[in-house]
């Protein structure tokens, strides 16, 4: 829970290098290892590298029995989630865009 602690501390970025690396991980069990996925899901690991602090938290906090990222997600949870369009004629910053405006076949 080391991702939980530098939310905590408020070192998002690094925070973030933790998520990318845990996510690629349990997509690489799901696809590899399970078969419970037929393709690697590049658009989840990419939306953790701009995540917004919203995600962040929401990812680690589903991920951790404790209940340590409670009051932060309290804090952030009026944030906006975005989301990782993989059109590449998108034209909104990084690709990213509100994750409730995007259609449900690129989540």
């Amino acid at each position: 829970a080391s991702g939980t602690q530098l939310i905590l501390d408020g070192d998002n970025h690094s925070a973030r290098l933790n998520a990318i690396q845990a996510c690629h991980f349990e997509e690489w069990i799901a696809v590899k290892v399970r078969k419970t996925k037929p393709i690697f899901s590049w658009s989840k690991v990419y939306e953790l590298l701009d995540s917004d602090i919203h995600t962040l938290v929401s990812y680690y906090r589903k991920r951790i029995p404790c209940a340590c990222l409670d009051e932060k997600y309290k804090e952030v949870k009026s944030v906006k989630k975005m989301g990782f369009c993989c059109n590449p004629n998108c034209d909104q910053p990084n690709q990213m865009v509100e994750r409730s405006k995007m259609f449900y076949c690129t989540r």
